[in-house]
């Protein structure tokens, strides 16, 4: 069989660069290469985008200043140049040639539906939500607000932006104030737990709004869930999604921070892999079962596809549970939760694939132009 030219596409103008960056290069270095040709795309800080064979390696990565220079690299597109072949010699260079895609994109401009929908227009499958689902996931306020229409459980919050908490601060601060200490903020549209802090009382609370406001225009605040651990699990599929097994990640400060996400792993595992975990989670399987079903049903609501990962609070003891939030591209591509489910990584990247070709396929079979004399 002739191998399919895959393009995994990462890195781009997010302060979850580095993370992704991880994220590709784990997964190109467990893609099957008996069935794929890997192309990888890199898109560096300043919005060019990059390819090249030495792209797939970390130690590329060691410096970036000197990724950027290097002409090794040849440029695919920058900010202002289309991302079309203008010739034929660089028709092997384009997004045009690929046969499938998967993004490896964590955050703004890469997560959020940015690239989904410019591989919409380059007519490239791809593995994740579309535009709608990567744009509604990537902001919570909209992810919370699609949960509780579909009567999904989430925690009390309150949201407001930049422009209400210059004009009417003291508004803004009556209503965060009628909720019960502590409180989360946080950034609407960000992840890898960048932004986020837990504030104990009035002054810690202003602190927090002021960084959040660093990030983005809007802010989310919510109440802690009581007596509660974290649980995650990953949903694969499109329009008939299967959930992992549950993983309980261990928090070394109050929030489940950065460090904890990517830092722990002692140099012998990086990403989300390096995570301080419990797999399966210590909990019931009746709770289990609930949270696996309640994370399909997100899936669902959200129009999601691919490989998700859900993360919950949840109570063991009264098996009450909240949805915190949808990372539609997750760390490490939740790998490890489906090892633990019996799925090696280049399954999991074949099953990628797999959903990315019918998406595509499904969206062929739609009415895309109609007979009409309007412009005569």
């Amino acid at each position: 069989m002739k191998k399919m030219r895959l393009g995994v596409i990462f890195g781009s103008r997010s302060v979850e660069h580095e993370v992704s960056v991880i994220t590709a290069v784990q997964l190109m270095k467990n893609v099957d290469r008996a069935k794929y040709d890997v192309v990888p795309v890199y898109i560096d800080k300043n919005g060019r985008w990059l390819t090249g064979p030495k792209l797939e390696f970390i130690e590329t990565y060691r410096n970036l200043d000197l990724v950027q220079k290097n002409e090794a690299y040849p440029l695919l597109a920058s900010p202002d140049i289309k991302l079309l072949a203008r010739s034929s010699s660089e028709a092997q260079q384009s997004l045009g040639s690929l046969d499938a895609a998967i993004i490896c994109c964590h955050g703004t401009l890469g997560e959020d539906g940015t690239v989904q929908g410019l591989l919409e227009l380059a007519n490239v499958p791809y593995q994740g939500p579309g535009v709608l689902g990567s744009a509604v996931c990537m902001d919570k306020i909209i992810t919370k607000q699609v949960l509780a229409s579909a009567h999904l459980p989430i925690l009390p919050y309150e949201w407001f932006t930049a422009k209400d908490w210059k004009e009417h601060k003291e508004d803004v601060l009556k209503k965060l104030l009628s909720h019960s200490y502590p409180l989360y903020v946080k950034p609407a549209n960000l992840g890898s737990s960048v932004g986020i802090t837990k504030a104990t009382d009035q002054k810690s609370l202003l602190y927090a709004i002021e960084v959040a406001l660093h990030f983005d225009r809007r802010v989310v605040v919510e109440e802690e869930a009581p007596d509660c651990i974290e649980l995650n699990v990953s949903v694969l599929g499109f329009q008939d999604p299967k959930a992992s097994v549950l993983e309980q990640p261990v928090k070394h400060d109050e929030i489940l921070s950065y460090a904890d996400k990517y830092q722990r792993g002692g140099g012998k595992k990086s990403g989300m892999a390096s995570l301080d975990r419990r797999i399966p989670a210590p909990v019931s399987p009746t709770l289990s079962a609930k949270v696996q079903e309640a994370a399909k049903t997100a899936f669902t609501y959200c129009d999601c596809s691919g490989v998700v990962r859900i993360d919950f609070f949840a109570n063991p003891t009264t098996e009450e549970f909240w949805i915190n939030e949808i990372n539609t591209i997750p760390g490490s591509m939740s790998f490890y939760l489906w090892q633990a489910s019996g799925m090696p990584y280049p399954k999991l990247i074949d099953e990628l694939v797999r959903v990315a070709l019918e998406r595509k396929k499904t969206q062929e079979g739609w009415t895309r132009s109609i007979a009409t004399n309007i412009l005569r």
